[in-house]
């Protein structure tokens, strides 16, 4: 027995051993990216989604996966976080990105609690894409953002005429979660080591095919998602 508890710690230690130098390999960006499969892996899972985040999926124009976004309040509110956005080609089908982004939001009002929320983001339209080229951008009322369609299957009565589609999950309470108002921004920094020069959003997105192997894998899975 005692025999069968050292061999089972010693095959834990060389799996998290292993594991963490696996990681080590990868870059702060690709650990990011990396995250971001998590989350979209986790959204395509969901029971009561999966079919209509699926079809939605295969028409976007783009996609934008924030892993952690971090919800604060006590009569005023701040989010903030860090995340990676995806052009799809609609002519040849491929995949520009990423482009790395941040977001962050100050607020008033009705709201208390903590929360940690994952975040997709479909971009339907060449609008929702601008967003996120821009440098600086205020989310607010020229811009439509409405809550991913739920179901096995989207309805040929749903109305899908909204630049973005929101699809999220939460850990914690937390009263008062909107977009409204968030700003996003461009990590210039985490662009820069990605991409090895300074270099806008909107040049990623324009002329800079996925040609990462971490980032790669995302393609795949957002191709294998869609189908």
């Amino acid at each position: 027995m005692k025999k069968y508890i050292l061999m089972l710690v010693l095959v834990m230690g060389f799996t998290l051993l292993i594991t963490g130098f696996v990681q080590a390999q990868f870059t702060d960006e690709e650990i990011k990216i990396d995250r971001c499969m998590a989350v979209l892996s986790e959204m395509a899972s969901r029971k009561d989604q999966a079919g209509a985040f699926s079809q939605l999926l295969s028409h976007a124009q783009g996609i934008v996966i924030y892993p952690r976004l971090v919800n604060v309040g006590l009569g005023w509110g701040a989010m903030f976080g860090d995340g990676i956005v995806l052009r799809k080609d609609r002519l040849t089908q491929e995949w520009y990105g990423p482009a790395f982004i941040e977001l962050k939001t100050a607020s008033v009002g009705l709201q208390i609690g903590i929360q940690e929320v994952s975040l997709v983001l479909l971009l339907m339209d060449d609008k929702a894409l601008a967003v996120f080229k821009s440098t600086d951008f205020e989310i607010g009322a020229d811009i439509s953002i409405a809550p991913g369609p739920l179901g096995d299957s989207l309805q040929a009565a749903v109305d899908l005429n909204d630049s973005i589609y929101a699809y999220s999950y939460s850990k914690g309470l937390y009263a008062g979660f909107t977009l409204t108002g968030s700003m996003i921004h461009a990590d210039v920094r985490a662009n820069k080591k990605f991409y090895g020069e300074s270099i806008t959003c909107e040049s990623i997105l324009n002329n800079k095919k996925v040609n990462n192997e971490v980032a790669f894998k995302l393609v795949q899975l957002i191709e294998q998602i869609s189908q």
